[in-house]
């Protein structure tokens, strides 16, 4: 289980990397959105994966003796990967349905700006948590 959680947790530190490069050079290039619709899939998946894995972390310091600011860093994760996951489905399923030639609205822009910023944030805090194991808090 902790070959997986390494893995698990290196892929998630790698897309940070990815995520960060594209978010910050994609006005660089043309037609970013392609490079976009297929990262929105794996975000969507790492967002899920990461929720999961977030979840499964507070359940297993619920039970016993754990340091206080070791469970509120994990409550605190719990609510910003579901705030994340709220924000992004939401987002994402209006991209989905959108009209050929119609914009995003402004609104649904700055969501999309705060996302951004979330990804990274979550994907790399429970990536690097998940690579340093279960014995590291």
């Amino acid at each position: 289980m902790a070959v997986v959680s390494r893995v698990v947790g290196g892929l998630m530190l790698g897309y940070v990397g990815l995520y960060l490069a594209q978010y910050l050079f994609s006005a660089c290039y043309e037609n970013p959105g392609r490079v976009w619709s297929v990262m929105n899939v794996i975000s969507g998946v790492g967002i899920l994966v990461a929720f999961g894995a977030n979840l499964a972390r507070l359940r297993s310091l619920s039970g016993g003796e754990t340091p206080g600011l070791t469970r509120l860093g994990a409550i605190t994760l719990v609510y910003a990967n579901a705030a994340l996951a709220i924000w992004y489905f939401h987002n994402w399923i209006r991209l989905l349905i959108l009209a050929p030639g119609e914009v995003v609205s402004a609104h649904h822009e700055v969501i999309w700006q705060i996302i951004a910023v979330l990804i990274p944030l979550v994907l790399a805090t429970t990536g690097w948590r998940l690579w340093r194991g279960p014995d590291n808090p």
